[in-house]
């Protein structure tokens, strides 16, 4: 009973903390949403984000309701397999969940890595172009002592 109690609690907080976690990191995307447009990549990556995230986190505080219900549960097979096959469910939610935000998280960053790679390049090529028409034209003259030699 005690450790179903401390796990249930340790499940609850760690759910509090992500559920503040997001809930700053949805206030920053919306300040920069301000900045900028609705449409734009960063801010429709970051609300599915926090979407998400925020339903993997309320199911991990499901999960610790459930674990804190367990004592009470009715030790039926039909309650027990009913309870055990909402755990497993959620757990399960809960993997699916953390593996589509790696997913779109390293698809994200990659995009985001090729679009400042190109934009560097760019920059990068107008730099020597300017560099190219600021430098006068070198005149090369061929002495007529180093021609012939050597052959």
């Amino acid at each position: 009973m005690l450790a179903t109690s401390i796990l249930s609690l340790v499940l609850l907080a760690l759910a509090g903390v992500l559920l503040d976690s997001h809930r700053r990191e949805w206030a920053v995307a919306r300040v920069e949403r301000q900045r900028g447009d609705d449409a734009s990549p960063q801010w429709r990556f970051a609300r599915r984000r926090v979407v998400r995230r925020n339903s993997a986190t309320v199911a991990i505080a499901v999960v610790g309701v459930l674990v804190a219900l367990w004592p009470v549960t009715p030790r039926e097979p039909f309650w027990v397999a009913a309870y055990m096959a909402v755990l497993v469910s959620l757990a399960g939610l809960i993997f699916l969940l953390g593996v589509g935000d790696a997913w779109a998280s390293s698809r994200y960053y990659r995009a985001e890595g090729r679009r400042r790679l190109a934009d560097e390049t760019r920059s990068l090529a107008q730099l020597v172009e300017s560099q190219r028409k600021a430098q006068p034209k070198a005149q090369y003259k061929v002495s007529s002592d180093t021609e012939g030699k050597g052959r």
